[in-house]
């Protein structure tokens, strides 16, 4: 019997997914076609594999076995693949890459223009987001990898933590900070805040924080988008906390103040995440290096700014 790659990836949807229809969006295909490439594929076997009910679909004892043969297989054929590649001496292939909106607004330009200036046969397809929203989709196979905070843990993702990023206060001139003094914020005087939505995994922390009273804030205001937010707070007595690296470009703005925060400790944690069942291409590997050594260098950066503005 020959393989048939293609009812494999359809059993590994199915059995990841859950569901017929789920499996059928995540792998682009209409689900009657599905089901008759699985019924097709039991009918090979000699075995059934899953249990369909109302509820949705369960792998039997044999499902569950011919699953880990699957995903071996298939991690497997994607390392030759790109071994293969690799070997040709050239960097090249298409990748999708999820980012969180501080990294956009941050260091994600320089490291694109290296990027593509060092390879060029490589095809990048970027997409701005959510941690959440990222996560669910490398889970449907939309997005090869992505770097944002460390969304629910999930069996079927692999992390990598890249970096521990301390919040920032911010403030525009009329609020009266002293440029780069060290501020707790429980202690900030008239502190209004800017808050991201609820989507933001930084506003779950900032909410805490707020419930327990080490940040006291005598008003709160929503808003959706870094440059909105910092355009206004430019032009109001209003402050918001954000990692440093989203600020790293305007560290020399004489319109902004930057507090570094000594209570409470307040920090990003950023994490590379990718399918567990699909290794990193040697192209991806590159990318999250550039965005690593980028990441890395942005306390030095907003330490030069903050010497040159006392100076």
């Amino acid at each position: 019997m020959s393989i048939d790659l293609r009812k494999i990836r359809y059993f590994v949807a199915v059995y990841e997914e859950g569901s017929f229809t789920r499996a059928a969006k995540r792998e682009k295909v209409v689900q009657p076609a599905l089901s008759v490439q699985l019924g097709q594929l039991e009918r090979e076997l000699t075995v059934t594999l899953l249990e369909r009910s109302q509820q949705g679909v369960r792998p039997t004892l044999a499902g569950e076995r011919y699953y880990r043969f699957c995903i071996d297989f298939l991690r497997n054929l994607e390392n030759a693949t790109q071994e293969m590649r690799d070997l040709s001496g050239r960097i090249t292939g298409l990748v999708r890459i999820g980012i969180m909106p501080s990294i956009c607004h941050g260091p994600l330009v320089s490291v694109l223009n290296r990027y593509l200036d060092s390879y060029p046969d490589v095809e990048l397809r970027l997409m701005e987001g959510f941690s959440g929203t990222l996560a669910d989709a490398v889970l449907a196979g939309e997005l090869d990898l992505a770097i944002c905070n460390r969304p629910i843990p999930h069996s079927q993702l692999a992390y990598r933590h890249l970096i521990s990023d301390r919040l920032i206060l911010i403030s525009g001139a009329s609020k009266r900070l002293k440029r780069w003094q060290t501020v707790n914020l429980d202690a900030v005087p008239n502190l209004r805040l800017v808050l991201p939505f609820p989507l933001h995994s930084q506003r779950r922390l900032l909410d805490e924080y707020i419930a327990s009273g080490a940040i006291r804030p005598e008003r709160v205001l929503q808003i959706d988008g870094i440059s909105a937010s910092l355009n206004f707070v430019r032009n109001s007595d209003w402050s918001i906390l954000l990692p440093t690296l989203a600020v790293m470009n305007e560290a020399r703005s004489a319109s902004l103040t930057l507090n570094p925060v000594g209570f409470p400790a307040l920090a990003s944690e950023i994490y590379e995440m990718h399918p567990t069942s699909k290794p990193l291409s040697l192209p991806a590997q590159l990318f999250v290096e550039l965005m690593l050594e980028a990441l890395s260098g942005v306390p030095s950066i907003l330490a030069a700014a903050g010497q040159a503005r006392e100076a």
